[in-house]
């Protein structure tokens, strides 16, 4: 899997430990469709066993296995100010 960040992303995640995970939260639900959303966290994940790393430099990046599957995945900075954040999409 490649993933892709720039500096910002690339900064921010220094600046809180050099470690991110990336999840994938599924909802369920009888009487809508089902959504998946990709959810990052700035820790690295307790349970190891469901994650594969990927190094970036000094940066560890925690991948959940189904999401490996994809060929590329993009980390971006989203929102303005005090409200910034680090997304993830895959490609």
């Amino acid at each position: 899997m490649l993933i892709e960040m720039d500096e910002e992303v690339k900064e921010r995640i220094r600046s809180k430990g050099n470690q991110l995970t990336v999840q994938l939260l599924e909802v369920r639900s009888c009487c809508a469709p089902d959504v998946q959303e990709l959810v990052v966290l700035l820790f690295k994940p307790k349970n190891m066993q469901q994650y594969h790393e990927i190094t970036i430099g000094d940066i560890s990046v925690y991948v959940q296995k189904p999401l490996l599957l994809k060929e590329k995945m993009a980390l971006q900075m989203k929102g303005f100010g005090i409200f910034k954040r680090i997304s993830a999409a895959v490609k």
